[in-house]
């Protein structure tokens, strides 16, 4: 096992939750007794309030007792590729659900070792993550190359918004629709004489992109690590801000429960494989600056988010 201190956890809060993902998926982890021998047994339950973890009791009175007895034991644990392991001071006994139990204190370091270069989970399609880039105006000394490509993407981005304004516009009359069918005929009069008003206000007042979003790209990803990730490129109009060692900072990393701002370098650009033949696609591989510590522990709860969703799938 590697000794790299980065892989080295000591801020509580992603100890616990990692801690907590283990205990979750009932992992097993061996129980070093010195020496060669070991003692396998299974995390049980977490409480950070008081600070400890619950242990399997093993079936092995001897082992048990030389477990009890080590000071500052180790244990180590392989979970979905990543390479865990702990110390603490010493394992006492107690109680859980009225059984025997190993119990021991929430350890201060949690050693978890993921082969990053490697170690990738897919991304859902649904609720899918997503990078927002947003396009520096070109200045009056811009290249003439940067300044039609500026358009060209902008006009696109524009005919992306109104599609999406439109598709909510269609979603909401059908929905409307749908609520009409089952009204009486009394609300349904009713029904039509308000919506007749509310269509001729639209139409008055049609609504209209975000100016906000005007320059904004918004890329969803493929797949994630730790390291970096794998985006969707749709449209052949954003390229040209794609190309290869292209630096982008503090750009929004959008996930399902959180935002965190990452900056990246563009590594890699290379065709994707549409459901059309007639489509665009561009996957970009991009490798993540120096992230801070707590932006690094929101990308990893994203990437077990995903991992225990999709372990329940697999179960189901």
């Amino acid at each position: 096992m590697s000794d790299d201190d980065s892989a080295m956890l000591r801020n509580r809060a992603m100890i616990v939750n990692n801690l907590a993902m283990l205990v979750k998926n009932k992992c097993n982890v061996s129980a070093s007794l010195g020496g060669k021998e070991t003692l396998l047994t299974v995390l049980i339950a977490i409480n950070h309030k008081e600070g400890n973890i619950v242990l399997d009791y093993g079936s092995s009175d001897f082992l048990n007792k030389k477990l009890l007895s080590v000071k500052n034991p180790k244990f180590n644990t392989v979970f979905n590729g990543i390479q865990v392991s702990f110390h603490v001071d010493q394992v006492r006994i107690g109680k859980y659900k009225g059984a025997d139990c190993f119990m021991i204190d929430i350890p201060d370091s949690l050693y978890w070792y993921n082969r990053r270069e490697y170690y990738r989970v897919d991304t859902p399609t649904l609720n899918a993550a997503y990078i927002e880039l947003e396009l520096a105006e070109p200045e009056e000394d811009a290249k003439l190359e940067y300044k039609e490509a500026f358009a060209i993407a902008t006009d696109r981005i524009h005919q992306k918004l109104l599609a999406a304004i439109q598709a909510e516009i269609a979603e909401e009359q059908q929905a409307w629709q749908r609520a009409y069918q089952k009204m009486t005929i009394d609300s349904k009069i009713k029904a039509k004489r308000e919506r007749q008003i509310f269509e001729e206000e639209r139409e008055a007042n049609p609504v209209v992109p975000d100016p906000k979003l005007a320059r904004v790209i918004r890329l969803n990803l493929s797949d994630i690590s730790m390291s970096g990730c794998k985006l969707v490129n749709s449209d052949s109009e954003f390229s040209y801000f794609l190309q290869e060692l292209t630096i982008f900072d503090d750009r929004p990393l959008v996930m399902p429960h959180t935002t965190v701002d990452v900056s990246f370098k563009v590594v890699s650009v290379r065709p994707g494989a549409p459901l059309k033949a007639e489509d665009f696609e561009e996957w970009i591989g991009v490798e993540f600056l120096d992230l801070p510590q707590s932006i690094e522990g929101a990308i990893l709860r994203y990437v077990q988010d995903i991992e225990r969703q999709s372990g329940l799938l697999n179960n189901a």
